[in-house]
């Protein structure tokens, strides 16, 4: 492979899985504190489905080979934009349409598990910033 044609890290799938892990253990605590009503149960499912989706797409703008400066930030630009533009439109649906959801908690557990990805976006970073250097 070039230079040009390398995926950033070592090992990109890394990241997706600490996501993945993350959201998984903070659908695990909502769970555990209680939230198994049916209706807290959709919202935990909504909530990890948003969040992970937007994860997704920040990851795989994030392991693009990106060769300039300008590439690097509209990278960036990218991601962060793929990470906070579901959560933002689950948000608004959730005021317009989504009132059995909203009441159930989904508009916090959003924002409890879009941090929970954040978090691991910048786990990711880190782990790929000591891999090159």
């Amino acid at each position: 492979m070039t230079a040009n044609s390398q995926v950033r890290g070592r090992y990109p799938a890394r990241g997706l899985l600490v996501t993945a892990a993350l959201l998984a253990v903070a659908s695990g605590i909502a769970v555990g504190c209680g939230w198994t009503t049916p209706d807290r149960i959709r919202a935990i499912e909504f909530a990890a489905t948003v969040s992970l989706a937007g994860a997704i797409g920040a990851w795989f703008v994030g392991i693009w080979p990106a060769t300039t400066p300008s590439a690097r930030v509209t990278a960036s630009l990218a991601a962060v934009a793929l990470r906070i533009f579901p959560a933002l439109v689950a948000l608004a649906w959730l005021q317009v349409a989504g009132a059995d959801l909203r009441a159930a908690g989904a508009g916090e557990l959003l924002v409890i598990f879009y941090l929970t990805a954040l978090a691991a976006e910048v786990i990711r970073t880190i782990m790929n910033r000591s891999q090159t250097g």
